[in-house]
């Protein structure tokens, strides 16, 4: 197979072939350290205080909101990509739709809809365009950019036709970037017989290598197309330019809802300390899942923090850095396995290229409980959606569901 005939983007391309090369090295496997066991990987629920304070570049959002905070219009150019290509299996919203006259799922983003009385029932993905539009209040340009696969696309241009009064020279979109579906292995070789998206590891690569915006002090935002609140506010894009920080990953504290997902981490190796994520999936390969899950829920431990895979990368400050790929995810489908990679090994590998040279490109961003809201509300189930649309205090402070004054 010639995988150049295949993959016409040659970012996408470059980035599927990093994937391929590492298919028969073996994968790192990650052991968290216990009492018994130092193993030199620490969550930060339980990494030693003089390590976190002199090799995690963790900031405050608390803090960064008192210190950064505007009434002014930043001067930047601000860069939404919104994710929308996720089918979202687990939220079963067949009979759902039906009440929207639709049998077909699409993403979640597409399929998942508020009422407003300005304009009537809209999807998350149209109010996404609508709630972008008014963000040239705080962002002196806000430009929106799509990131689909071929399925989702025509429904996401159909909303755009909608909306083409909302252009204008403050607010643009920027062509969608479609992730295409690629080959994938059965009996040790590369067959189309199964094609799939290789991950979301491509818009953590793409959005260094591939086109960019025009404009002043150039800030992007990557975020789920379903999650309204994936969205910066001035207080962070202000830091970021003032401060030259390269590029944010936004994690939020631990609670109950979030014993599943990945955890930011600590790695020593020899003299030099390294920036990880833990996931579930290396928790249960290390027979260590219910100790995963515990991080941070007990009395004991300090804030485990919670990965939301919101990002942000200021380009006034990545010039110097170099970008890497990110590790291969083998994704075992019967027979097949697909080969993927996620956004934030894209940006820890990135990082441990950057931290060999004695620098820093990620800044870790925390936001508490009490201000989670605002950044990060994900919808694995309908029971999440449900939730969010009866919380009347949630929906007058971030959604304002009811005039969409987003």
């Amino acid at each position: 197979m010639n995988l150049k005939d295949f993959i016409t983007n040659p970012i996408e391309f470059e980035y599927f072939e990093g994937l391929l090369s590492q298919l028969n090295e073996k994968a790192e496997h990650l052991t968290i350290a216990t009492p018994e066991n130092d193993t030199g990987v620490y969550p930060t629920a339980i990494a030693p205080r003089k390590l976190l304070r002199d090799e995690l570049p963790f900031h405050s959002y608390e803090d960064i909101k008192q210190r950064y905070s505007t009434k002014e219009v930043v001067d930047c150019t601000l860069w939404l990509r919104k994710m929308h290509g996720g089918l979202g299996s687990s939220l079963d919203r067949s009979n759902y739709l039906k009440k929207y006259g639709r049998s077909t799922p699409g993403s979640k983003s597409t399929d998942l809809y508020i009422e407003t009385e300005e304009f009537g029932a809209i999807s998350l993905a149209e109010a996404q365009i609508i709630q972008a539009s008014k963000k040239t209040s705080s962002f002196k340009k806000v430009v929106l950019q799509d990131l689909v696969n071929n399925d989702v696309k025509p429904n996401l241009d159909e909303m755009w036709k909608k909306r083409e009064h909302l252009l204008n020279e403050n607010f643009s979109r920027l062509a969608s970037v479609v992730q295409q579906k690629l080959p994938t292995i059965k009996n040790g070789k590369l067959t189309t017989e199964r094609l799939a998206p290789a991950g979301h590891g491509i818009f953590g690569y793409e959005v260094f290598k591939g086109p960019r915006p025009e404009g002043d002090n150039l800030v992007a935002c990557i975020g789920n197309g379903e999650d309204l609140s994936s969205t910066p506010d001035r207080a962070i894009v202000n830091w970021m330019l003032t401060e030259n920080i390269p590029v944010v990953m936004v994690t939020t504290t631990k609670t109950e809802r979030d014993m599943k997902g990945g955890q930011i981490a600590l790695k020593v190796e020899g003299d030099k300390t390294y920036l990880t994520i833990v996931e579930k999936a290396q928790a249960e390969q290390a027979r260590q899942l219910e100790y995963f899950e515990k991080l941070g829920l007990r009395e004991e431990d300090d804030d485990a923090f919670f990965n939301t895979n919101l990002v942000l990368v200021n380009f006034n400050a990545v010039k110097d850095y170099k970008i890497a790929l990110p590790d291969l995810i083998k994704n075992q489908k019967g027979e097949y396995v697909q080969l993927e990679g996620a956004m934030g090994s894209v940006l820890l590998n990135s990082d441990r290229i950057a931290r060999d040279q004695e620098k820093n490109l990620v800044h870790i961003l925390n936001v508490n409980k009490e201000n989670r809201a605002k950044f990060f509300n994900p919808i694995k189930k309908m029971d999440d959606f449900d939730y969010i649309l009866e919380n009347q205090s949630f929906n007058e402070t971030i959604f304002h569901f009811k005039s969409l004054s987003l």
